[in-house]
């Protein structure tokens, strides 16, 4: 039993791995790409990686799409990447990640009501402790700055996060209904990609295509979507939903590791602190739960 366990955390740990290096990959395709010409380039990539995968293997299968629930997640996956890409303009790759993975304390309660997960009153305290967390990084603690473009790409990558974590919840749900992971995140990646192209349509003020921000395109599609998304369905398949949420906090490490060495960007001491009182809430709420609770909620 906790060989499996083991298993399925390793999966959540490489994908939590190579999304780290998407918020810094991210961060420059949005700088050379349009933000909304990136988002559709990077699912592009990604959903042809799988879908060839899945013909090869003889696993492709239509009948997933007459699925309402995998449209559902799919439209959530979609609006949610736009809002990180766009954001991303306005913000540093380090404030992403730690506004978008503040999702952990949302993926808690909403897991309580979908998935019946229990919610306790150190997940409550968890929720508050984040969400100060939250504004303290959104503001950099100065209030005023509600008024900037800095506030406006927090806000915005945070709202991202929001969505995630009714992303995180229903992806769990539909992986319960369904046996093939890699179907499962075949079709999702694939709708992901159709949702994503009336929104770049209307949306896309440029359709130039430099060479960095082609490579951070072909990068973060096979790796960061292609990969990263299959490992991370494997992992949630064989995990709950919160736990699953909590171990992908360790993105937030790597993240803030790379986006120092490759893009320069040193943590400031208000930063510190509000990721410090993110990483608290989140060890509040991983003790909230008795090891009993853990493992029910693992199966």
């Amino acid at each position: 039993m906790k060989s499996e366990k083991a298993k399925y955390e390793g999966f959540l740990i490489a994908s939590s791995f190579i999304w780290g290096t998407s918020f810094v990959s991210a961060k420059i395709g949005v700088e050379h790409l349009d933000p909304f010409l990136f988002s559709i380039l990077r699912f592009l990539l990604g959903s042809l990686v799988l879908v060839l995968a899945l013909v090869v293997l003889r696993r492709f299968d239509t009948r997933i799409f007459r699925d309402k629930l995998i449209w559902a997640v799919a439209g959530i996956n979609a609006v949610a990447l736009e809002l990180q890409h766009l954001g991303m303009t306005m913000t540093t790759a380090t404030n992403a990640v730690l506004l978008i993975d503040i999702n952990v304390v949302f993926v808690a309660i909403l897991a309580t009501f979908v998935l019946a997960e229990k919610i306790t009153r150190k997940i409550v305290l968890g929720l508050v402790i984040g969400l100060v967390g939250v504004t303290v990084i959104s503001t950099n603690g100065d209030f005023s700055s509600i008024y900037t473009g800095s506030f406006l790409g927090n806000a915005t990558v945070f709202l991202a996060g929001l969505l995630w974590a009714f992303y995180i919840v229903y992806q769990k749900k539909l992986l319960v209904r369904e046996s093939d992971v890699l179907l499962v995140t075949g079709a999702v990646i694939l709708l992901t990609t159709i949702v994503l192209v009336p929104l770049t349509l209307i949306f896309t003020q440029s359709y130039a295509v430099d060479g960095a921000g082609a490579m951070s395109a072909i990068y973060t599609g096979l790796f960061c979507t292609g990969l990263a998304f299959l490992l991370y369905n494997i992992g949630l398949k064989g995990m709950g939903a919160t736990i699953t949420s909590i171990i992908l906090l360790l993105e937030i490490v790597f993240a803030m590791i790379f986006a120092f060495f490759v893009l320069g960007e040193a943590p400031t001491a208000i930063t510190a602190i509000g990721g410090a009182l993110i990483v608290l809430s989140i060890i509040v709420i991983s003790f909230g739960k008795n090891g009993r609770e853990v493992e029910k909620e693992r199966i």
